[in-house]
């Protein structure tokens, strides 16, 4: 089994084994801080499948750095002997000739046009890295928890309504997004017993809204398939995971993502990459809310 594909089995094992054991106790593995796991060495926000894997291994959730090895180095940290990593991806572009077999790690020079009539095409590859908790290392600062939020309901509404969309709040006893007239229904905010609650509701809805054809276009199989509406469902909760850490807001859980878990079991027995895929797509979704709001953050993966 190649590294990319034990670090995606190990996570899938562990949210497997949750769900399994305590299913109606199961709950979102993050919430104890308000940001996304980042790597103070680099500045880099850890996203999509990353950030999943990062929030769900995490030994201490109230800190979210993490980095490799020689980058706590270089902040003059130590990580400890014996500490274990956790396994991250990224893609690392290289090139490869289709027409002599080569491969090289930087662009061929010359033009774009040429090089791809003689044979070179960029190509990702997935390589596996392993980051190491700020709680595994020696001389670390002390971590400083960012003050959560003091928007208020109007701030928030103010910046969701800044991203387009047709949204109506209204007296309901229910949420909703319809692809067929792409909209967006939420009940009133004074329905909601707190802004931290509105405002991942709302953020759900949005990150369904996003899959719109005329946005990032993803496949609406779950309006006919009961698998694909599981997915959706699960891209949808997580988006709304990362827009309220981006927006430095709580995140409150929800227990109605139980009745889900039957449907997850399932789809991650067929396919061990379900939720690293619905990560990926919740990253998407986020970066698109984000680019077309104000207040824009700069998310590296």
């Amino acid at each position: 089994m190649s590294k990319p594909d034990a670090i995606i089995t190990k996570m899938t094992e562990a949210i497997v084994k949750a769900m399994q054991d305590e299913p109606e106790a199961w709950t979102k593995p993050w919430a104890g801080n308000t940001e996304l796991p980042n790597n103070p060495a680099t500045g880099t926000i850890y996203s999509g499948g990353n950030a999943f894997m990062l929030m769900l291994f995490s030994p201490d959730s109230s800190d979210p750095r993490w980095s490799t090895y020689k980058g706590w180095e270089k902040l003059g940290a130590q990580v400890r002997k014996g500490e274990k990593g956790t396994g991250i991806l990224f893609f690392n572009p290289s090139w490869k000739n289709d027409k002599t077999g080569k491969w090289s790690k930087t662009m061929p020079e010359g033009p774009v046009k040429v090089n791809k009539e003689e044979g070179w095409r960029q190509v990702g590859v997935l390589r596996g890295y392993s980051v190491f908790h700020a709680s595994q290392c020696d001389g670390v600062e002390k971590y400083e928890q960012p003050e959560v939020s003091d928007f208020n309901v109007d701030d928030h509404r103010e910046w969701f309504q800044s991203a387009g969309a047709d949204w109506e709040e209204k007296p309901s006893d229910s949420a909703y997004y319809s692809p067929s007239v792409d909209k967006i229904v939420t009940p009133e905010a004074s329905q909601f017993h707190t802004v931290e609650g509105w405002f991942g509701t709302v953020a759900h809805e949005f990150t369904h809204w996003t899959g719109h054809s005329s946005r990032l276009d993803r496949a609406q199989t779950h309006l006919f398939d009961r698998s694909g509406y599981a997915f959706e469902e699960l891209v949808a909760e997580l988006g709304a995971t990362f827009l309220c850490k981006m927006r430095g807001v709580e995140i409150e859980t929800r227990p109605d993502h139980v009745r889900y878990i039957k449907s997850w079991l399932k789809a991650l027995d067929n396919d061990p990459k379900f939720i690293w895929d619905a990560a990926g797509k919740a990253s998407k979704a986020m970066n698109y809310i984000l680019d077309n709001t104000t207040d824009r953050k700069e998310v590296k993966v």
